[in-house]
């Protein structure tokens, strides 16, 4: 049985795993296509999250893209739905584009 604790332990282990800007794109490249694939928009929601968490803190990292911390963390957890706009203001501040291949 999955439980709350082993979630959070895969997710630390992901974070301290994703070391390079290459372990990152391929993580994100690869999140974008399950999303393609499945539609879970939530799941490729919350890889950006932890992408944000190996590069900075998701307070520091709300700020800089101007928005607040709870405001980030309710598109995370799908309290809200992000605008296109702000997932393209993310990769931006990460360092990434989005194209098409």
């Amino acid at each position: 049985m999955i439980n709350a604790k082993n979630i959070i332990d895969l997710e630390n282990y992901i974070v301290k795993d994703l070391k390079s800007d290459e372990d990152i794109k391929l993580y994100l490249n690869t999140s974008l296509k399950e999303y393609l694939d499945d539609g879970d928009f939530n799941s490729f929601y919350h890889s950006l999250e932890i992408v944000i968490k190996a590069k900075s803190t998701i307070a520091g990292f709300a700020q800089k893209i101007g928005m607040s911390r709870s405001h980030l963390y309710s598109i995370f957890k799908a309290e809200k739905e992000p605008k296109f706009s702000t997932v393209i203001k993310i990769f931006h501040e990460l360092g990434y584009e989005l194209e098409v291949a």
